[in-house]
Parts: structure tokens; sequence; C-alpha cells
């Protein structure tokens, strides 16, 4: 009879549960804790439906996480963790930024701030003349959506605005889908590319499928699928590609007509994303990793919805300056 086989036979009539098996003696130099037949873990409580209070000196948990991830725009990080500030007022929630290792400021800044979590990876560097990333967008944006506790973790850029209501308004309406059956794992809010759009929008990717490009995943959802993929793309489809997983995985993708986010396009900013190898490259490693998806049927289900909502004034409040200075310097430096 083999050693582990004999360990086995002796846990159990010690009364435990039996442990993995020890494939070898030699694997048994590994264990030290076998002399004394040890009691091998089996289920916790919460396994079990009844979690134990916490401790009155921890905090209750959040409901929601927002997370953020910024490089070197501090005057957009600013104004974006001033809306989620506003939205956070009647909802228990925390922050969370994961920064690139910025230099204007914005690191700086972020350590300062009491009620933001910062994670800060220099993710960014020149070799033999090559700009390199250390991690993808997903791997970036990970490490957040790992640290985060909250049951529902809103994603949004450093370049986004939310509009009052917009976290309360896609809670009310999670609750209300759930309540009425649906496995919801993530929820998209409408937005529009400021000041080139004017109206909001969310989605349908490849397949027609319902998509986040700015919204709420359910935590479940994302420890479901394994969170983004870190591997396969650059930046610019992770996002895409995480929404499919998350329908594949069985969960729901809706949507949140009373949340609004702002998003601000910088001069020439689209122009750059429209001209740029990594998005070719990402939409080529989007067709090798869904096939089915990517028929000229299933291509041809892709589109906007749109939103019957008059904009307000909050982009160009918060924006319009910057966005002429932006402009204006622009020109003169073309103009030399």
């Amino acid at each position: 009879m083999r050693w582990g086989k004999i360990v086995t036979k002796l846990f159990n009539a010690w009364g435990g549960s039996a442990p993995p098996e020890v494939a070898s003696g030699a694997a048994a130099a590994f264990l030290p804790d076998l002399a004394v037949g040890p009691v091998r873990p089996t289920a916790r409580l919460e396994a079990q439906g009844a979690a134990l209070p916490r401790h009155e000196s921890l905090c209750e948990a959040p409901t929601i996480s927002i997370v953020l991830g910024s490089l070197n725009r501090f005057d957009l990080l600013r104004r974006a963790i001033e809306s989620v500030r506003m939205e956070l007022r009647e909802t228990l929630g925390e922050i969370l930024v994961v920064d690139g290792g910025s230099t204007d400021g914005s690191a700086e800044w972020l350590v300062r701030q009491s009620d933001i979590i910062t994670i800060i990876q220099k993710n960014r560097f020149e070799l033999s003349g090559y700009s390199l990333r250390k991690r993808s967008w997903g791997g970036f944006m990970n490490m957040g959506f790992r640290a985060a506790t909250g049951r529902q973790l809103l994603m949004i850029s450093d370049d986004c605005l939310l509009a009052p209501g917009a976290v309360s308004a896609a809670l009310k309406r999670i609750a209300e889908a759930e309540a009425a059956g649906v496995k919801v794992g993530a929820c998209a809010f409408y937005f529009r590319n400021w000041p080139e759009e004017d109206r909001y929008y969310v989605q349908r990717t490849i397949g027609g499928n319902l998509m986040v490009n700015h919204g709420l995943y359910s935590k479940e959802a994302l420890e479901a699928v394994g969170y983004a993929d870190e591997r396969s793309y650059v930046f610019y489809k992770a996002d895409t590609d995480l929404s499919l997983r998350i329908w594949r995985a069985g969960f729901v993708i809706i949507d949140s007509p009373g949340s609004i986010c702002e998003h601000y396009i910088g001069v020439g900013e689209a122009l750059r994303a429209s001209n740029n190898a990594v998005m070719d490259y990402d939409r080529e490693q989007m067709r090798r990793l869904w096939p089915d998806l990517v028929s000229k049927a299933a291509v041809s289900k892709m589109g906007k919805v749109f939103l019957d909502k008059t904009p307000g004034p909050q982009a160009e409040s918060a924006w319009g300056e910057m966005r002429r200075r932006e402009q204006a310097s622009l020109e003169g430096a073309t103009s030399k």
C-alpha cells in the first residue's frame, strides 16, 4: 500500500475528512504536519449561508467600488473625482485609482486624498528607443478590480464625468432587474464623446451584444470570468472582450437610462485612435478569439442604442475652457 493511502486510512480512523492523497513517499517530505494526523479544513460558516458579524472597529463594506485608471491627466482626473464624490454622498462606496506613474502632480495629489485608495504602477517605459508597457489595459485595470470590495464595481476613465444621480439610478435599475429574475453581470451607462457628439448612447458590439464602455460590473461576474483578459489585447478591445465573456458565462448586461457619463475627447484623439496600429492589432485579436461573432451577419448587428435626452451643460462647464486652451495650443504649434 502506498504511503499516501496509509496516511488517508489513518486519518479517516482518527475521524477527519480525507486529505488530498499524497502521491508518493517523496511528496510526504514536504508535509511536516502529517505526523499528527491533521484535521483538514472542509467548509466555512459563510459557505453555509451564515456570515459572522464584523468587528465594531471595521467600517461597513461598501456597496459600490469606483475604479479609474489614470496617467498624466491631472486636470481631467480632479474633475472626474469631483463628480464621483458627488455620487457617493448618499451611497456607501469607495474610490480606487490605478495611476501609471504620473509626473504631472497626479500621484502626489492622489496619495494625499483620504477617501481614495491609490495604486501606483509605473507602467510605461522606454527601451532602445521603443515605448513599452509592463501591463496591458486589462492587467492595469485588474489591479483596481481585484482590490475593490464592493458588490458592484463602476469603471470609468479619468476623462469622464458622472451626471448627478447616475450611480443611484444604476443600482436601482440592477435591483429591479434582479427582482425580475435577471442574472445581472453588468450595467451599461449611456455616454457621449464630448464635444464631438450630441446624443447619449450605449453600444451593441459584435453579434449585437450590449457591452459596457462605462458602467457597473458585478464582482461576482468579474470573478466568474477571471477579470479582464491581460494577455490577448493591448488596450482598445479588452473591455469589449470582457463584456462578451460575461455574456458567455451566463450573465446578462443591462442598460440604465438614468445613468449618464460624459466622456472627454481631446483634440486629435479620435484621429489618433483611427490611425493606430494598436487598434488594428486588438481588432485582429478579437477576430481570432470570437470567430462565431465576426461573420458578416453577426457584425451587421452592431450599433448604438440612443437615449432620448438632451445633453445638459455639465461637460461644457467642466471642460469648455480647457478644451479651448488645448485647441489654441495645437493651432499655435502647427503654425510655427
